[in-house]
C-alpha cells in the first residue's frame, strides 16, 4: 500500500514538474503582492457555482491543494482549526483543490471535516491564472482584494495562519 501511493505521489511530482519545465521558456512570473487577486468562479462540491467576489471585503486565504500533496495534507487541519477561529470577524478560506475529482476533493473535506467553500479546478485555468507552479501555495488577499501575500512550499501552523489573520484583520479595523 506504502509502496503504491509513494509511487503515486512520485508521478504525481514529475508530471508537475515536466509541466513547469515544458513552459519554462515563457513561464509567468508570480503574482505581484499589491495588485489586485484575479477573481474567478469555480464549482464547489456540491456543483454550486462560488465566485471569489462572493467574499470581497473579508480577508481572504485562497490556497491551492491537491490530496497527493502530504505538505497540503498536513496543512489542511490547522487551516480549518483558523477558519473556526476567525470566520466571524472576517476571515474566509477558499481551497482551490488542482485537477482533482470530485470524489478525491470530497473525501479530504470529509477526513478533515472542511467547513470552507472546496472549490473545483479540473482543468487548471484558476490555478494558471494564479501561476500555481507547485503545491502548496496560498495567497492572502485583502479586504479591498489586493494581494498582500504569497506563501509557496511552506506547512503552516494555526498559530502561522492565525499570526497573518489577525495582522490582516487589524489593517482592516484599524
Amino acid at each position: 500500500m506504502k509502496t503504491a501511493s509513494t509511487f503515486t505521489m512520485f508521478l504525481a511530482v514529475i508530471t508537475l514538474s515536466s509541466l513547469v519545465l515544458l513552459g519554462m521558456a515563457d513561464r509567468p512570473k508570480p503574482l505581484e503582492l499589491g495588485q489586485v487577486a484575479p477573481t474567478f468562479t469555480l464549482p464547489d462540491l456540491a456543483g454550486e457555482q462560488v465566485s471569489l467576489d462572493e467574499a470581497r471585503g473579508k480577508v481572504i486565504f485562497v490556497m491551492f491543494w491537491a490530496s497527493w500533496c502530504h505538505p497540503c495534507m498536513k496543512e489542511m487541519p490547522e487551516v480549518q482549526a483558523t477558519f473556526e477561529q476567525y470566520k466571524s470577524q472576517g476571515f474566509q478560506v477558499v481551497a482551490v483543490n488542482f485537477g482533482e475529482s470530485t470524489a478525491t476533493a470530497q473525501a479530504t473535506a470529509d477526513r478533515f471535516g472542511l467547513t470552507f467553500p472546496v472549490l473545483m479546478d479540473r482543468r487548471g485555468n484558476v490555478a494558471a491564472e494564479y501561476r500555481v507552479l507547485g503545491l502548496p501555495l496560498s495567497f492572502f488577499v485583502d479586504s479591498e482584494g489586493i494581494v498582500r501575500e504569497r506563501i509557496f512550499g511552506l506547512t503552516m501552523t494555526k498559530e502561522e495562519i492565525g499570526k497573518r489573520v489577525k495582522h490582516y484583520l487589524q489593517s482592516v479595523h484599524g
